[in-house]
């Protein structure tokens, strides 16, 4: 198994990756990382992942000794980064080579990430033209560890009229990226928030889709806390006729 920044558990590894996604970056500004959140991302119990971050602190990757939660430390996101952009580009390579849908791939890149070279993940990246974005539009970080940026916003936060290009989807449940992909609530879209009602209530976009040489525009509704899932590059006018 090839190493990461001298890691040589790919349960180690998972733990990083994991505290990274949950925000445990050394330059984040919200989410506090938790042993308890820990243990409900990777199924465990909470006295499985307290051993384990012992084991990752003794060995220089993790910080727990501030009131920020559980950090990363400079070696520890180095590593997380690196898995996160294998697993993100065999996610592309599956969609883009293999055929896989978009709804498929994270399981996938799950149980391949781990066992694949250096070599195979650099042939992946050029055969997939050097993609930025995995299929759910979350940035794939250079080897040097650093991120491709773009400032997004949740569509909860639009005003109604207020739209742009949809870049990301914060999840990967495959029942819900199934459902988007039904509304055509896919990354590349062309959105506008219509209206939102209050106290949490469904939200009405309307979604650009191409269809031969002709544009459409659809309607969807969808609940809030979905909504808020889907990230936009706002654009100044959102404004296309069928």
């Amino acid at each position: 198994m090839q190493t990461f920044c001298g890691i040589t558990t790919d349960g180690m590894l998972d733990y990083l990756a994991a505290i990274y996604k949950l925000g445990g970056q050394r330059t984040r500004t919200a989410n506090k990382v938790t042993t308890s959140a820990l243990a409900d991302k990777m199924h465990v119990s909470p006295a499985a992942v307290s051993s384990m971050l012992k084991r990752l602190e003794e060995s220089g990757f993790v910080d727990r000794s501030n009131a920020d939660g559980i950090t990363l430390t400079e070696q520890g996101e180095l590593a997380a980064l690196q898995l996160v952009r294998r697993h993100r580009l065999l996610e592309v390579f599956l969609v883009k080579v293999m055929g896989f849908t978009w709804d498929q791939v994270d399981a996938e890149a799950h149980r391949l990430e781990h066992s694949i070279s250096a070599a195979f993940e650099d042939r992946m990246d050029r055969l997939c033209g050097y993609p930025t974005h995995c299929p759910h539009g979350d940035p794939i970080p250079r080897k040097d560890g650093t991120l491709p940026h773009e400032e997004l916003v949740a569509v909860t936060e639009l005003i109604p009229g207020q739209g742009g290009v949809l870049r990301r989807v914060g999840s990967t449940d495959a029942r819900v990226l199934r459902y988007l992909a039904q509304l055509k609530l896919e990354p590349g879209r062309l959105v506008k928030l219509v209206d939102a009602a209050p106290f949490n209530g469904p939200v009405t976009l309307d979604v650009w889709y191409e269809n031969g040489d002709a544009t459409h525009t659809l309607t969807q509704m969808l609940g809030s806390e979905l909504a808020g899932q889907l990230f936009v590059a706002v654009e100044q006018e959102v404004a296309h006729a069928d």
